[in-house]
């Protein structure tokens, strides 16, 4: 780094920790946003080196993620496959027994018939 750039590198330090304790003093509730502010500042200086270090746990934890989401997809298709069968199954069944099961059931309250 050239003399030039520590100089203006010192400089903008100073004045963002003297106008944080101004803001300290005078407006405690825009400390906050202070902050918020201080964090984008040094966000660029960071970001490379935080996002090379915490790459490798991300990846992993995107493949985890995914394979999770592959294993949860085949066992909805396989339940979804096997309700489909009972559901074929009871209806064929229905069919053999020519619908009289319907005809069987006993009145309810809701249809008026006599309590039982």
């Amino acid at each position: 780094m050239n003399q030039d750039a520590k100089i203006s590198d010192e400089t903008g330090v100073a004045t963002t920790l003297a106008t944080a304790l101004a803001v300290t003093v005078l407006a405690p509730e825009l400390l906050p946003g202070m902050a918020i502010g201080v964090a984008a500042m040094l966000a660029p200086k960071f970001l490379p080196t935080l996002g090379n270090a915490i790459r490798p746990f991300i990846k992993t934890a995107l493949q985890a993620g995914h394979t999770t989401g592959l294993k949860a997809r085949e066992l909805v298709a396989e339940a979804t496959e096997q309700i489909q069968d009972l559901v074929a199954e009871v209806t064929a069944e229905q069919e053999r027994n020519g619908g009289s099961r319907g005809s069987s059931r006993r009145p309810t309250k809701a249809t008026g018939g006599p309590r039982t």
